[in-house]
């Protein structure tokens, strides 16, 4: 968030003073990335808080919905430039300076290293909030790429060539609309709860299916919430041996899927006989 911020006013401010809208486009971004990390923090802050009475399956939807906010605040920020580059393009405007250009290798350097620290840790805490902010950062450094072409046209073409920086921000915003568009759709598909990958879903069968017991496996149903997942899982066992002993499966099952790696949050057990017909 610091460094965004930084951004954003050296980036305004040479975009004013070198007469580049790319650039001044650019610097409006980084103040929209600025608040969108904002929300996903609070968002991040929220889901971590345990249970309550109020809230007995915890605060972990707060993560879905940061990660839709950023989704649509990434849209809304590239059809902000784009309207903009639009309008300039039937304005006469000064050809930019060149010192726009050191500038915004800095800044695509800069923006890039960020989004892909943001991209790895996403991954490895499944945030898809977090992941819709690394975006934000990447989109910075694509637009900032776009501007940097432009600008060098513009300098190089000359007078007739001023609003080729213009055309690249036009450029840069379709590619920020794509994956607006992508993140808005994750986004939605959590928070409508959506099934998790299929290769999740096979992971937690291998887990319970290595419990001592336990014949097959009828029935898995997962939801994400925050950066884990509530489940139910439905666990056959030998239809002759006790309610007692099946019970004790169940627990050894919920114990396994706990302890493993799978960022299990919560998991209801049904124990079926192997028999019985599926439900």
């Amino acid at each position: 968030m610091v460094t965004n911020g930084s951004l954003a006013a050296v980036k305004i401010g040479a975009g004013v003073i070198g007469h580049s809208y790319a650039l001044i486009a650019d610097g409006i971004e980084s103040l929209n990335d600025l608040f969108s990390s904002g929300v996903v923090l609070i968002a991040l802050r929220v889901s971590a808080k345990p249970p309550d009475a109020d809230h007995p399956y915890g605060h972990g939807k707060a993560e879905q919905l940061g990660a839709l906010f950023s989704a649509i605040s990434l849209l809304a920020a590239g059809g902000t430039i784009a309207v903009q580059s639009f309008q300039n393009l039937f304005h006469r405007h000064t050809s930019p300076a060149w010192f726009t250009l050191p500038v915004l290798v800095v800044v695509i350097v800069t923006k890039e290293l960020l989004s892909r620290y943001a991209l790895q840790k996403s991954d490895e805490t499944t945030s898809a909030a977090l992941k819709g902010d690394a975006w934000h950062h990447r989109s910075d450094a694509i637009t900032s790429a776009a501007a940097f072409v432009g600008i060098t046209i513009a300098l190089i073409g000359g007078p007739g060539f001023e609003k080729a920086d213009d055309v690249a921000a036009l450029l840069g915003c379709i590619v920020i609309g794509y994956n607006g568009v992508k993140l808005l759709n994750n986004a939605l598909y959590e928070n409508m709860e959506g099934a998790p990958a299929p290769e999740l879903i096979e992971a937690v069968r291998t887990v319970a299916r290595g419990v001592r017991g336990v014949r097959e496996i009828e029935k898995v149903r997962m939801k994400k919430s925050g950066l884990g997942y509530h489940m139910d899982i439905h666990v056959q066992v030998d239809g002759t041996i006790s309610v007692e002993a099946g019970h004790a499966i169940g627990h050894e099952v919920q114990a396994a899927l706990l302890q493993s790696n799978l960022r299990v949050l919560d998991v209801v057990v049904h124990v079926e006989p192997v028999r019985a017909r599926s439900s």
